[in-house]
């Protein structure tokens, strides 16, 4: 276990202005540790203050925080390889978790179809029967069923968040959120306390998701998706890609069909991933690039860190929540089709309600009618 003083340094540093996990690694190398590199760059900038970093550390230990930094032996193997690793960590659960080397992420789109969302839930818990831990980032669509499917599985669950650890985001997923620590499931984020929600927290939290992991499997991802993205930093960092297809004419398949043609292996089922799952201890070999730049330096400093992401549309019109239901029912169908009494429990409206809308997606030419009570987008 690390000493508290040493993590206190530790979040000292990382939240020094300027300073990313890259430039702290590189720190670290010259100067030999956290101590004596704070007293050789307070000699050209100031710090982050120390007493913030000690009250991170008083807050962790108050609301049952794990605080994990690079020296940890907790810290994960697979994550440890990666070029960006965090320095340090906030870890709320189940932290044996970090423990099991054979993880599998699973990331897709927010705004999933049903068929996908319950073909995620069904692979992840068969994955997780096998002891593999699924990892995924608490968004909406994919991500949740990814969680809710190993949940009460022995490989267990890891969402990676893009806020502090005190802040669950979306907030329709705080039920998710209070499930996966009762459930020994594990939480953790790279973020301070009180990090609200900002944009470009989210691909950053993405290189942790993947790099947690030995495989990325891709469901329902467009071409300029977060999950593509996702995807690729886990080719950079060595892991083996999977994906789901998808019809060529729904753009949330076209992500998963483009890196279908780059070589990722193809997936209908759980036991597509199974037979090409390395269980062994693996030394990742990193795909070479150019240096970069430390693209992921931020700091508690930095007030514009804390900004909001709204959660929906401005706006409690009678026609703003009707859209709002439209939009959400119409992005549960697919171009393969869904049942139309499965939308009706998902939507949680009543029957004839739904039906409207079901209706006023046909005259707006957004689906059609298949037998067996289904329809599809078109």
């Amino acid at each position: 276990m690390v000493e508290k003083e040493k993590l206190i340094s530790y979040i000292q540093l990382i939240n020094t202005n300027g300073i990313g996990p890259i430039g702290f690694k590189k720190l670290i190398n010259r100067y030999g540790n956290v101590e004596s590199a704070l007293k050789e760059i307070s000699k050209k900038k100031e710090l982050f203050s120390r007493k913030k970093a000690e009250e991170e550390v008083m807050l962790s230990e108050l609301r049952d925080v794990k605080l994990i930094c690079i020296e940890d032996e907790l810290y994960p193997y697979n994550l440890r390889q990666i070029e960006d690793c965090p320095p340090i960590f906030y870890a709320k659960g189940n932290v044996e978790l970090l423990k099991n080397d054979n993880a599998l992420a699973i990331v897709g789109a927010r705004t999933a179809s049903l068929s996908a969302t319950k073909l995620a839930e069904n692979i992840s818990r068969d994955i997780a029967k096998q002891r593999i831990t699924i990892v995924s980032g608490l968004a909406r669509g994919i991500d949740k069923a990814a969680h809710k499917g190993a949940l009460n599985e022995v490989g267990g669950t890891i969402a990676v968040i893009g806020t502090g650890i005190d802040v669950i985001y979306p907030q329709e997923n705080t039920e998710l959120y209070k499930e996966i620590v009762q459930n020994n499931g594990l939480i953790i984020t790279e973020y301070p306390f009180q990090t609200r929600p900002q944009a470009t927290n989210f691909p950053r939290r993405n290189r942790i998701v993947s790099g947690l992991s030995k495989g990325i499997l891709v469901m329902e991802a467009g071409l300029h998706s977060g999950s593509l993205i996702t995807a690729h930093q886990g080719l950079e960092q060595g892991r083996d890609v999977y994906a789901v297809p998808g019809a060529p004419y729904d753009e949330r398949s076209s992500g998963c069909n483009k890196l279908l043609k780059e070589g990722a292996v193809l997936v209908e089922k759980a036991s597509d991933i199974l037979e090409n799952f390395n269980f062994s201890k693996t030394q990742f070999t990193v795909a070479k690039k150019e240096e970069i730049f430390d693209l992921f330096e931020y700091s508690l400093d930095k007030q514009e860190n804390n900004a909001d992401i709204p959660e929906q549309k401005e706006g409690n019109s009678i026609k703003a929540e009707s859209d709002d239901k439209y939009t959400k029912l119409l992005s549960l169908i697919s171009t393969n089709g869904e049942d139309i009494d499965e939308l009706i429990r998902e939507m949680q409206l009543p029957t004839e309600e739904v039906l409207t809308i079901i209706v006023e997606m046909e005259l707006d030419g957004k689906i059609i009618r298949l037998p067996g009570n289904k329809i599809a987008k078109i």
